[in-house]
């Protein structure tokens, strides 16, 4: 499919969309699969925050790289 025919909301972002909102199929450069991940998604990322780990998740996520990065490695 043309790049340009793709909803804005499932083009991959050339850059991670530090602290911006992201959609599930998107996808960038900045990937990490956390665990189980079934494709190379936003989704799927370990930077992207839908709120998995509460009663209900978000439709759009907030990208937090490279703070989570920066945080895990204070740990």
């Amino acid at each position: 499919m043309d790049e340009r025919a793709r909803r804005r909301e499932d083009r991959a972002l050339s850059a991670p969309n530090s602290g911006g909102n992201v959609w599930p199929g998107q996808s960038c450069p900045a990937f990490s699969a956390r665990g189980g991940a079934a494709e190379k998604t936003c989704w799927y990322c370990t930077y992207a925050d839908f709120h998995l780990d509460r009663p209900r998740a978000l439709d759009v996520g907030v990208c937090e790289w490279p703070d989570k990065i920066e945080k895990e490695g204070l740990k």
